[in-house]
């Protein structure tokens, strides 16, 4: 689809990345999380929010270990800033990122991936 200008975008919250910068200089998330981070924003649907990626997938666009990607998306689900979903209905999987971080879509969306992000969190 092509790209009006006004879709295909993600927000960044630059206010809640200051926890994210504590969290790195503290040595609970490592630099290369955040390449992973970033490659799972990449791939965020800005419709639904999801990420449907594997670890496997997500380490080839990288160019990095499969081990190295699932080590970071262990230590970036440990600090809540993204939780892998499996919807009962479907059996669909995917990623979540932590909307106080990285959003996409009005209020009404923002809501319900918010409720959608803490249901996950339950959920472990």
């Amino acid at each position: 689809m092509q790209s009006n200008g006004f879709e295909n975008f993600v927000m960044l919250h630059q206010e809640e990345f200051e926890n994210v910068f504590g969290l790195i200089s503290e040595r609970r998330l490592e630099l290369r999380d955040m390449a992973v981070y970033v490659g799972l924003i990449s791939e965020m649907n800005w419709r639904t929010g999801r990420v449907r990626l594997t670890a496997r997938a997500l380490a080839r666009k990288l160019n990095v270990k499969d081990s190295v990607c699932v080590m970071s998306l262990g230590r970036l689900k440990k600090e809540l800033l993204v939780v892998r979903v499996r919807e009962k209905r479907s059996g669909d999987v995917y990623f979540l990122l932590n909307p106080h971080f990285a959003s996409v879509g009005g209020v009404k969306r923002r809501g319900y991936l918010q409720s959608q992000f803490e249901e996950a969190i339950n959920d472990l």
